[in-house]
C-alpha cells in the first residue's frame, strides 16, 4: 500500500499525540472517515487512512495513529509496530495536544520524545492544541513553532489548520526505495543532488537508493521505484 501512495504521489500526513488528545475525532472532522473514537486507552490500534482535499485542490492522505503514553514499553512499541511505523514513514506530522489537560506540558514533551525514538527528527510538524474550548489557560503550554489551536468537536480552527497544511507542503520530501540502471547515471546523480540519500547498494541489475525526495523528482523516478526488501 505505501509504494502505492509513493506511486500516486500523494503525500501523507501522521496524526500522532497522546492517548485520549483527540485524534480520531480530528481524523472525523476533516474526513468524515467514521473513525472509533473513544475516551479509552489504545482505542485505535491500525492505522486507518483517509484522503482529504485541500481547500487549493491538492489532496493528502490522513493517518490516525495509535495514542501515545510515557514511558511506552519496548514490548508494545514492537505490538504497535505497524501503526507507529506511519509516523516514521509520513511526509508530514500532525501533533495532536489535549490543551484542557493539566498535564499538556508533560504529554507533548512525552510525545516530542517518542517522535524523536522513531526517527521523526527533521520532519515537518503542525502543532494541533486541541480542546481549546474547554482550556481556560493556554499559558502554561511550551511555545511551539507552527501550533494552531483547535477544537475538532466543534470544528473550531479547522481553516488555520487546513491553511498550516497547505504551508507545509512545499517543502515535504517523500521517502522512496528506487533501483536505477547503471545507464542511467545522469539521474542517480541529480537524485544524489537534490535528496537526501539514507542508503546505496550496488545490484546485479542497477543502483538501489534510499532516498527522500521532493514531489518532482519522485514523478520523474516513477518507473524506478521498487521494494525495499529486494536488498
Amino acid at each position: 500500500m505505501r509504494r502505492r501512495r509513493q506511486k500516486n504521489g500523494i503525500p501523507t500526513a501522521a496524526i500522532v499525540g497522546y492517548t485520549n488528545a483527540g485524534k480520531s475525532t480530528l481524523m472525523n472532522a476533516l474526513t468524515k472517515a467514521g473513525v472509533l473514537a473513544m475516551d479509552r486507552l489504545f482505542a485505535t490500534l491500525d492505522p486507518t487512512a483517509r484522503k482529504l482535499t485541500l481547500p487549493d485542490g491538492r489532496d493528502i492522505l490522513l493517518i490516525d495513529t495509535v495514542g501515545f503514553i510515557r514511558k511506552l514499553p519496548h514490548h508494545l512499541i514492537e505490538s504497535f509496530h505497524s501503526t507507529l511505523e506511519e509516523a516514521s514513514l509520513a511526509d508530514l506530522i500532525i501533533h495532536v495536544c489535549d490543551a484542557s489537560s493539566p498535564y499538556a506540558y508533560e504529554q507533548i514533551t512525552v510525545t516530542d520524545e517518542l517522535l524523536e525514538r522513531l526517527g521523526c527528527a527533521g520532519k515537518p510538524v503542525i502543532t494541533v492544541l486541541n480542546k481549546c474550548d474547554k482550556s481556560a489557560d493556554m499559558g502554561m503550554l511550551p511555545a511551539k513553532e507552527n501550533s494552531v489551536l483547535m477544537s475538532a468537536k466543534t470544528g473550531d480552527g479547522t481553516d488555520a489548520l487546513l491553511a498550516a497544511i497547505m504551508r507545509a507542503l512545499p517543502n515535504i520530501r517523500t521517502e522512496a526505495a528506487l533501483l536505477i540502471p547503471y545507464d542511467d547515471g545522469e539521474f542517480a546523480a541529480e537524485v544524489r543532488k537534490t535528496g537526501e540519500v539514507k542508503k546505496e547498494a550496488y545490484l546485479e541489475n542497477g543502483l538501489f537508493m534510499k532516498v527522500r525526495i521532493d514531489r518532482k523528482t519522485l514523478a520523474e523516478a516513477e518507473k524506478y521505484l521498487c521494494d525495499e526488501d529486494i536488498l
